[in-house]
């Protein structure tokens, strides 16, 4: 048996977006317009889908991302966006719930 967190939850919203990836922790950087985060910043949605240039992003629910560094703790945890598409334990970053932590693909569940 498997246990999955994929789309719990998720909340989307439809955005303009340049050089984003599906997975890949965003900020928003105007008006209805997203990129990609760099290292340390907030992680205020994650890329969903894409298609030209749209991105669907969840701004809400479980997103599973690959980590570097220390790794993330159960329960509240802080994170804070790592660059390249990975995600990092930060100290004072947003505080989110962490559900599983997969150490051998380095990889963080988490509810935004």
């Amino acid at each position: 048996m498997s246990i999955s967190y994929d789309s719990i939850g998720q909340v989307c919203i439809t955005c303009l977006s340049n050089g984003v990836q599906v997975n890949q922790p965003i900020k928003l950087i105007s008006n209805n317009s997203v990129s990609p985060c760099v290292d340390g910043d907030a992680i205020e949605g994650v890329v969903a889908a894409t298609h030209a240039n749209l991105s669907t992003v969840a701004v809400k629910g479980f997103v599973t991302l690959t980590y570097v560094g220390a790794t993330p703790t159960l329960g509240y945890c802080p994170l804070a966006a790592a660059g390249n598409g990975k995600v990092k334990k930060q100290d004072g970053a947003r505080d989110y719930l962490v559900v599983d932590v997969e150490t051998n693909k380095k990889t963080v569940t988490f509810c935004m």
